[in-house]
Formats: structure tokens, C-alpha cells, sequence
């Protein structure tokens, strides 16, 4: 078999495949046997017609069904002969075929581009630094106090700490029902920061059997609407949060405290490790944001699609039943998730090439780490993990990545900056990019 390739643009190759007849031959004699067998030809018990009567009658399309099959065989052997390395499907061009003579094909695909590295040490980052205030440790214990509340039904509300039955429907401009926009039984706990003020303000005050009209703007961000709803208050329930002491804090929590203070100590330093963890990861993002800036190529569609295809996945994984939505519109959602697509594709490629770079490498011992520091995290042996993380590429895959990221921020130079908590709220809100 003869391969020939060609450049056509950076991210395009063309090859022109052509095998002996000998090498094809076997291939179209089996699918003639094959439609032997099954042939009923009057005159003729099933499978025993001659071989020259299949090809007059059924030739043309026996050989039409051979060479697709000629085509992906020749293709496969060439990919591996010749170390093609094709992103995504070929697409076939032309085809040159005889009977009995030489089989030649062409196709065309699209190829990675050919990338020279640019300087990747020394990137200025800012590392953001958040300290963990009074303020925040009380907000934790206040959730933990919320987790052990008792609750006794009231007939009315008289402070923030009480959590009613509602239902809600829907009223147009001049006050009336919206039919079909009645949602019944919804809990709003009157506690919750996450609601607006402008729907809780108007129920401070609620009582049972009560109807309360709230009228406001919710802003999404991006775009405004008006809610006009009337909540029927059906049951309030007041809520009596317990004190953290040192007895609440060992009947409640056994043996891992002694005490209150041990409890905030503990809090403390869990919000100290998340907050350094999210500082790591938003200086990683800073580096790999300057790394792909630095670069400029072109990017194979069929990467970019392969991208989308993993994006949609993640979604499908989030739905009830991991299934898409009927009206599920993915040309829309291309056209949305473009930028974000082309930068994971472009990131893809680099980072190759800083594995290559670098040399880095996942040894046994490397999985055998990660398996016993996750069988503990997740109460599972170590035996049991292990085995799966050895057949596991996207282990292998994620230990690599992390390798890489570290060995970047190592080389960053990085300069703190304390935030403020809004601020880190912000950067908590952000979506990583790094792709996986």
C-alpha cells in the first residue's frame, strides 16, 4: 500500500491511499460469498447459485458495499502505517477503482497545527488572599445552629426567624390570576439571605390564612423583570436556634470536640485551607489565561466540536435522568459557548506541548497516592481503588494536568493581593477553564 500526503493548510492534511488489487480482493470475494449464501435465485437451492450469476445480477452493488469497506480498512492501516494523526472524520474525496486493477482513494482531514512554544516561566499573577474574619466563622456557626433548630407552628411571623408554607400565584399587570401560574406548597425561610429583600420584607409581618400581594424587579444580571405575585401564607413555624456551649458542642458532635472553641478553631481552619485552595486555583487560571494570550494558531474545528460535545455532556449530567431537554437547540448553544469552547480546544493543545515540554510523567506510584489519599477521603480500600485507577486514562489524565499545573505556578511570579469578602465571593463565582 502507497501513501501519499499533503499539506493543504495548517490545520488540513490530504492523503491519497492506493493498494495492489491483491490486497482488496480478498475483501470483495468474502462480500460476494456472503450475498451467495443468502441468494435465492429460482432455479437454484439457497446458496448454491454460480458465482459468475451473482455477479451479473448483484455486481455493481456487492463491489459499491466492498469499497466503502475498502476504505475504512485501507484508511485504519494507513493511520497506523504511516502515523497519520487525524482530529476528527476524514472526508472522502475521490475514488479510482477498476475492476480487477489498483484501488485508489483520497480523503482530507483536519490536523493539530504545529505549535513552537513561547516563554511560559515568569508570568505575573496575582494571588488572591482572603482572611478568615469573626464574621465568617459566626456565619458557619449560624448554619450549623440552623441544622439542630427546633420548629413550633405560630399564627404569626414576628422576626426573620421563622419559615412559612406558601402559595403562590401569579397575577397579571391589573392585579388578576394568571391562569396555569399557581405554584402551591413552597417553603421560604425568612432567614435565607439568597432572597431578596423585596420578597421577604412584605412577610415580616405575615400571619396565617393571610394573603400578601409582592410587587418588585429581580435583576438576573443580564436582563430585569417584574414580579407581581400573591402569596397565601397556609402554615408559619418559628424557628429556635440552639446556643453553641461547650455542652452542645459534645453532645452534638461526640468526641471530635471538647468544646466551643475547638469547634470555631476547626471552622477556622477549614475556611483558611478552602480559601487557599480557590487562590491556587484562581493563580492557575491567571497563568493558563496568559499561556493561551501568548499563543496564536489556528484551531481544528473538529477539536472545537469535540469540546461541545464534552460541554453537552456535562450538561446532560447535571439534568433529571442526565437527559437533554426536548427543545434543546445545541446550534444555540455553540453560538453561546463559542469563545469558552475555543479557548478549552486551544488550552488542549498547549498543554500537550507543555507534557512534552516538561516531561512529565504519571508513575505507579503517583496512582498508588492518589488511591490511598481517595480511598480515605471517600471510607473505601485502598486495594479497591487502586485497581480501578490503574485502568482509569482519565486518573492518569488528571494527575498529569495537576503535575502541570503546579510545576506552572512554581515557575509564576506571583504577588498577593488581600481581597475583600465580596470579592472572593466573586471569585468563587467564576467557572474555572482549565479543561480536565
Amino acid at each position: 500500500m502507497d501513501v501519499q500526503t499533503k499539506s493543504i493548510s495548517k490545520t488540513k492534511e490530504g492523503a491519497e491511499i492506493t493498494a495492489p488489487h491483491e490486497d482488496i480482493k480478498p475483501t470483495i470475494d468474502k462480500k460476494y460469498e456472503e450475498v451467495r449464501a443468502e441468494a435465492e435465485i429460482k432455479g437454484f437451492r439457497k446458496g448454491k447459485a454460480p458465482l459468475s450469476l451473482i455477479k451479473k445480477m448483484y455486481g455493481d452493488s456487492i463491489e459499491n458495499e466492498a469499497i466503502n469497506e475498502i476504505v475504512n480498512q485501507l484508511y485504519q492501516r494507513a493511520l497506523t502505517e504511516h502515523n497519520l494523526k487525524p482530529v476528527g472524520d476524514p472526508v472522502l474525496k475521490d475514488i479510482d477503482y477498476k475492476p480487477g486493477e489498483k484501488f485508489t482513494f483520497s480523503v482530507e482531514y483536519e490536523v493539530l497545527p504545529e505549535v513552537e512554544l513561547q516563554d511560559y516561566k515568569d508570568i505575573e499573577v496575582e494571588k488572591p488572599v482572603q482572611k478568615v474574619t469573626d464574621e465568617m466563622i459566626e456565619r458557619e456557626l449560624e448554619g450549623i445552629r440552623l441544622n439542630y433548630a427546633t420548629r413550633s407552628e405560630v399564627d404569626r411571623v414576628t422576626d426573620n426567624y421563622h419559615t412559612l408554607t406558601v402559595d403562590i400565584q401569579e397575577l397579571d399587570e391589573q392585579g388578576m390570576a394568571i391562569i396555569g401560574k399557581r405554584t402551591p406548597d413552597q417553603t421560604i425561610n425568612l432567614f435565607d439571605e439568597r432572597y431578596e429583600k423585596d420578597l421577604i420584607n412584605p412577610l415580616l409581618n405575615a400571619e396565617k390564612d393571610g394573603d400578601y400581594v409582592v410587587k418588585y424587579s429581580h435583576d438576573h444580571g443580564e436582563h430585569k423583570h417584574d414580579v407581581n405575585i400573591k402569596v397565601a401564607v397556609k402554615k408559619i413555624e418559628k424557628v429556635e436556634l440552639p446556643e453553641i456551649t461547650d455542652e452542645f458542642v459534645k453532645e452534638q458532635f461526640k468526641d471530635k470536640f471538647e468544646s466551643a472553641d475547638a469547634l470555631k478553631a476547626d471552622i477556622r481552619k477549614q475556611l483558611e485551607t478552602m480559601f487557599e485552595q480557590e487562590s491556587s486555583r484562581a493563580v492557575k487560571n491567571q497563568i493558563a489565561d496568559e499561556i493561551v494570550k501568548r499563543h496564536d494558531f489556528p484551531i481544528p474545528e473538529a477539536l472545537i466540536s469535540k469540546v461541545f460535545d464534552q460541554m453537552i455532556e456535562d450538561v446532560k449530567s447535571k439534568m433529571p435522568e442526565q437527559k437533554l431537554p426536548e427543545d434543546f437547540d445545541r446550534h444555540a448553544f455553540e453560538a453561546e459557548y463559542y469563545t469558552q469552547a475555543e479557548w478549552q480546544a486551544k488550552w488542549s493543545i498547549l498543554r500537550d506541548k507543555l507534557f512534552e515540554a516538561e516531561d512529565i510523567q504519571v508513575t505507579d506510584e503517583d496512582i498508588e497516592k492518589r488511591a490511598e489519599t481517595d480511598a480515605a477521603q471517600f471510607g473505601l480500600g485502598k486495594e479497591q481503588v487502586l485497581s480501578f485507577y490503574k485502568t482509569n486514562p482519565q486518573i492518569r489524565d488528571r494527575i498529569m494536568h495537576e503535575k502541570l499545573m503546579d510545576l506552572l505556578e512554581s515557575y509564576a511570579k506571583i504577588t498577593e493581593k488581600e481581597i475583600k469578602p465580596d470579592e472572593q465571593e466573586q471569585e468563587q463565582q467564576q467557572e474555572s477553564r482549565i479543561i480536565q
